[in-house]
């Protein structure tokens, strides 16, 4: 069979699509199962499963150690970038195994991050950046014997963009509204803003990267408590937050970078997490939360006034990921951003799938638009994506 004959086995008008992806958290691996109809900005989605699995500690530690660019490991890498594939193939064939589908004409993988520098170096006559997901999409193809597309960043890169925040493409399809102006922030290991004004156009979105979201609250938590997480905020709720350690903070000059713009481990990392240490001798373990915790929601809220509200007044904050679970983190937002509102995605009354589900969801919507032959790039033409085929 050639491979245009294969590609045209694959529906059009209806396609069943797997998404599966692990964060910046590295704190498991999502896998959603979800009917997409049509391709573009009118794509109809249903999420007909969704399912997390954990991540093995031995596995999980190999994988944090190796976004750290002190102790990186080229070894460690090649042989991680076929483990994870073998991981991720594992939990796809878990959830099918479980819920039975019908049909899945393709898995979309996201894989794992462990490093994404989009900022350009000049190396001879060229000048490039790079972005490194670990989960090899033919691993995961021949384990399961389905189609399946992976590698979404790179596309962008060749248009000298950031392959990064990726969320914006549903947050636009799936969020926004004929008459509210919505900010969409979602809060996993790094925060990413979508800011879309009532009735808007995709030249309208407004993307980036914030910042920290959870990865330095979480290091805190389990370096003086030995906990993974602060769940529900409820240690920092417990500090007092040090204006002046938050102020010396802010000063990061990411957060004074013009949008659209991404980062992520690569630049908070265990030393940059070690110099805020240095900076905060003396403080409690609470009041260092507390003021990691403001770090998070005053970026959002300092980059939010500087480069959304210019444009369009905020009515609505969204949020999903697992900060929308720290409830001091919610209310420091809510403060902040007033006097929009601030809930939690589960909280919209219109959202049309939950938020535990919303990156995997946001895979399958953009593995869907390759097979469609669409560009789910907000800003060029790439075309996101690569297929590998099963045997």
């Amino acid at each position: 069979m050639t491979l245009a004959e294969r590609l045209n086995q694959i529906p059009v008008d209806e396609r069943f699509g797997v998404g599966i992806l692990s964060g910046t958290s590295v704190d498991g691996i999502d896998v959603g199962l979800a009917r997409l109809r049509g391709s573009g900005e009118t794509t109809s989605i249903d999420l007909l499963a969704f399912q997390t699995f954990p991540i093995p500690p031995a596995i999980r530690a190999r994988i944090l150690k190796n976004c750290d660019l002190n102790a990186a490991r080229l070894d460690e890498l090649s042989q991680l970038n076929f483990l994870v594939g073998e991981l991720f193939a594992d939990c796809a064939l878990r959830f099918l195994k479980r819920h039975r589908p019908q049909r899945v004409d393709f898995i979309a993988s996201h894989g794992q991050t462990v490093w994404h520098n989009p900022k350009r170096e000049t190396i001879g006559k060229f000048r490039v950046g790079s972005t490194l997901q670990l989960g090899n999409g033919n691993v995961i193809a021949h384990r399961t014997g389905i189609l399946t597309i992976w590698d979404f960043r790179s596309a962008e890169f060749v248009f000298g963009k950031e392959g990064a925040p990726l969320a914006p493409h549903l947050d636009f399809v799936l969020f926004r509204h004929p008459t509210k102006n919505r900010l969409l922030l979602n809060i996993g290991g790094i925060s990413n803003i979508t800011a879309l004004k009532a009735n808007a156009k995709k030249d309208d979105v407004i993307f980036f990267d914030a910042g920290p979201g959870n990865v330095l609250i979480d290091k805190a938590a389990q370096r003086f408590f030995g906990k993974p997480f602060d769940r529900d905020g409820k240690f920092a709720a417990k500090g007092r937050v040090k204006d002046d350690l938050l102020r010396l903070l802010l000063q990061e000059p990411f957060y004074q970078k013009q949008p659209p713009k991404s980062t992520g481990r690569e630049l908070f990392t265990d030393a940059y997490f070690q110099r805020i240490l240095r900076l905060a001798k003396g403080l409690s373990p609470n009041d260092l939360l507390a003021t990691l915790v403001a770090l998070t929601a005053e970026s959002v809220a300092t980059q939010a006034r500087k480069f959304v509200l210019p444009k369009m007044p905020i009515d609505e904050v969204i949020v999903s990921g697992g900060g929308a679970k720290n409830k001091t983190l919610m209310k420091m937002l809510s403060e902040k951003l007033s006097p929009a509102r601030v809930m939690r995605q589960d909280e919209l009354g219109d959202a049309p799938i939950p938020a535990k589900a919303k990156e995997a969801v946001l895979f399958a919507a953009l593995g869907n638009e390759l097979l469609s032959g669409k560009s789910a790039s907000m800003t060029t033409p790439a075309l996101l994506g690569a297929i590998s085929f099963p045997p």
